[in-house]
């Protein structure tokens, strides 16, 4: 029997052994009847529900699946890396993920697109092989390449995985590229740092605020001699040696106190050597201002102090004699005023300046001059006391400070000492030197108070001692003073005196021995100046020299006398020869020759150069250099006559007379006045002739002013004569109406 129907009886109280009656059969009915009315309504409702349920979980479906491509594409949207598709022949298939703008060429332009094709040579080719890798190893494959893209160059990190066969039946690689460029940046910053920290020569320390090193540098190594592990493990400070545990102890209180600390210490390293440090010391601290770290900094600067010692040295010393300079002889002079002022003492100031120095200079060479005068030093040095300063003023002066003088005489007897240093002579580079020195003397606070006028005094006594024969000392006085303003007085006045026209030539008539016809003239320079009269060439021609206006006078010489030349012939006027003096610094300037050869041919006087004669003095011949040299040698191949002017007083003439081309001799005054009471004079006169004669030249005396010392010379075979006995130095006027009236006599010899 069915089950629906057994629930059915049992429902309605019947049993399979009783047959329902009518009524019981229609409840029976009616029941059944219900139940599957029921079953139907339920079914209807099942049906339904699961229809409803299938719609409602279609959506759901929907609705989840929308929710996954969102939380997929906003994943997607906010991983860094680029993220690519690319098949195993290198085509894009897909930008899945990333910052497009640091993709190297727009999306558009890739999809589809090979990695050769779009990539440069250099990344494709890393990029293909990471892929085939990946490929065969099935592993993940790492490389780093560089790319422009808009925004610069930017650094990437790429990932190369395969994830099997995809729709196009090749291999797929997911290629990841993320920009590490902060990241390479910052590596390569590090790298500096720790390369700096590694080079530099500074020791670079970090301390903990218990004054635990925490870092410390090679460099630190370098200048302690104790190594880093040293400094960091036994946790002793940075200073280890036992001498400088004061020392640190100081520092860090200093450093717990202030922010920054800069000092400098002198430390000793571990071999007991010491070394002057520059520390600087930053402290950093917490919040509540406690310290937390210390980083110093120590720079070894001994090399430094021994470098500044040195060039204090050089600053204060002069290079070649080692001797004090100007500058700490003047810083020396100071200290001595001001203590004698304190005191009531005195003290006092030696000014010297070697004699004829720069006849040694020009003639034997710098070399030659350096030499002498490193040798002075020694001597003055080994004269002077220990506290006496001995200073190198400049060129071949010395200047020697004497503290606590009592008396002029003390100074004179100081002085004498020096005098005597030069009384040896000086053997230099096989030289034999005879050299003397002039010493001007100021005495403080006798003199002056002040550094300056002090020097001044002494340098114009100095050149007092030298205008009186040199080879002395001088006390200054004020007339010295009066002479020397003077002298500036004339050397600023001689600068105009060319221009405005104050400077004349005298003419001194020269006469043959025998017939007393004229036969030439010396021109002599004067200076007529508006205010003092007529100056004579002693007192100017030696400002002149000293200040180098001798060579603009001395052309200005030359040029009238050419003129003169000129239009003399021009005028028929018979004579032999102009002469003129050349002076010693004209005669060491090289272009003295094409100077005066220029001057000829400007004034026309190029075809008379037989009739200029230059005047040379001996001693400039005796002390002559190779330019010199070959200044007289230009001047004889232009046709200029040469003489030795004063010859027999330079000491070596018979020595150096045959070297030069010469045409005549002057026999000075200072043998010519003693005529008739002297012998020895007489004797040198017919030992100059006869020396003439043998080398084929002409002589002429000067200084002529007696008819006994006019007959002399003519017995013994002189040729000319210039002096008073015949003539005076003759102005331009009278010098013309010398040569007419010797024309005019001419002419009558001829005409009778």
């Amino acid at each position: 029997m069915h089950n629906l129907l057994k629930r059915q009886l049992k429902k309605n109280g019947l049993s399979l052994d009783t047959f329902p009656n009518a009524t019981n059969w229609r409840h029976l009915l009616d029941s059944i009847n219900k139940s599957y009315e029921q079953a139907d309504q339920d079914r209807y409702v099942l049906e339904r529900s699961l229809s409803l349920s299938s719609t409602e979980m279609q959506e759901l479906n929907q609705r989840l699946k929308e929710t996954y491509k969102t939380r997929e594409s906003a994943i997607l949207n906010a991983f860094p890396d680029l993220l690519f598709l690319i098949d195993e022949e290198g085509t894009y298939m897909e930008v899945l993920a990333g910052n497009k703008e640091k993709l190297h060429k727009p999306e558009t332009e890739i999809i589809g697109k090979k990695i050769r094709d779009i990539l440069p040579a250099v990344q494709a080719n890393l990029i293909m092989d990471a892929i085939q890798q990946a490929i065969t190893t099935g592993k993940m494959q790492v490389i780093e390449y560089e790319l422009d893209v808009p925004s610069g160059r930017v650094h990437f990190e790429g990932r190369a995985v395969t994830i099997g066969k995809i729709s196009n039946g090749q291999y797929g690689i997911l290629f990841f590229s993320r920009d590490i460029t902060d990241k390479v940046q910052s590596e390569y910053q590090q790298k500096l740092l720790d390369s700096v920290l590694t080079s530099t020569t500074d020791g670079i320390v970090i301390i903990s605020g218990s004054h635990q090193v925490l870092y410390a540098n090679e460099a630190v190594t370098r200048i302690t001699g104790y190594s880093v592990e040293d400094l960091i493990n036994e946790g002793k400070g940075f200073l280890r040696h036992e001498k400088d545990s004061e020392l640190c102890k100081d520092i860090f209180k200093q450093a717990n106190q202030t922010d920054h600390l800069q000092q400098e210490v002198i430390i000793h390293n571990k071999n007991d050597g010491i070394s002057n440090i520059l520390l600087s010391m930053d402290t950093k601290r917490n919040e509540q201002g406690q310290t937390e770290y210390i980083v110093g900094i120590l720079t070894d600067i001994s090399e430094i102090k021994s470098s500044q010692v040195r060039y204090e040295h050089l600053a204060t010393h002069d290079v070649l004699t080692g001797l004090p300079n100007r500058y700490l002889l003047e810083e020396r002079m100071r200290q001595s005023i001001s203590k004698a002022e304190r005191e009531g003492l005195s003290g006092a100031i030696f000014f010297l300046d070697l004699d004829r120095f720069k006849t040694i200079n020009d003639s034997l060479g710098h070399g030659v001059g350096d030499r002498l005068l490193h040798q002075v030093a020694s001597r003055l040095m080994r004269v002077c006391r220990i506290e006496d300063t001995v200073a190198r003023f400049g060129g071949d002066e010395f200047v020697i400070l004497v503290d606590d003088i009592e008396s002029q005489e003390q100074a004179f007897q100081i002085a004498e000492k020096i005098l005597h240093v030069f009384d040896k002579k000086y053997h230099v580079q096989g030289y034999e030197l005879n050299v003397s020195t002039s010493i001007g003397i100021s005495i403080f606070p006798t003199h002056g108070t002040d550094v300056e006028q002090l020097t001044k005094h002494a340098d114009i006594a100095m050149y007092a001692a030298k205008s009186l024969g040199r080879n002395r000392y001088q006390l200054f006085a004020n007339e010295y003073l009066e002479s020397a303003i003077t002298g500036l007085t004339l050397e600023h006045e001689m600068l105009n005196a060319l221009v405005k026209e104050e400077f004349l030539l005298m003419y001194q008539p020269q006469y043959a021995t025998k017939s007393r016809a004229l036969t030439g003239f010396e021109a002599l320079i004067r200076w007529q100046h508006p205010e003092h009269g007529m100056i004579p060439p002693s007192d100017f021609i030696p400002v002149a020299e000293s200040t180098g206006q001798i060579e603009q006078i001395g052309l200005w010489v030359f040029e009238e006398i050419c003129k003169k030349v000129v239009e003399w012939n021009e005028k028929g006027y018979l004579f032999n020869r102009v002469s003129f003096n050349l002076s010693q610094r004209q005669l060491m300037d090289g272009t003295l020759s094409d100077q005066l050869i220029r001057v000829m041919e400007k004034t026309g006087a190029i075809d008379f150069t037989h009739q200029i004669e230059c005047e040379i003095t001996e001693s400039l011949i005796i002390k002559q250099t190779d330019i010199a040299l070959e200044t007289i040698n230009n001047l004889k191949k232009a046709g200029i006559l040469l003489a030795i002017d004063d010859f027999g007083t330079g000491h070596s003439s018979l020595v150096n007379l045959k070297r030069f081309p010469l045409d005549r001799l002057k026999i000075d005054r200072e043998f010519v006045r003693d005529i008739g009471r002297d012998k020895n004079d007489e004797a040198i006169i017919r030992a100059t002739i006869a020396l003439a004669q043998g080398f084929d030249l002409d002589v002429i005396a000067e200084g002529v002013e007696e008819e006994s010392q006019m007959k002399f010379l003519q017995e013994v075979g002189c040729q000319e004569v210039q002096g008073y006995l015949l003539n005076r130095p003759l102005s331009l006027e009278q010098c013309e109406l010398l040569l007419q009236d010797q024309m005019l006599a001419t002419k009558e010899v001829v005409f009778k």
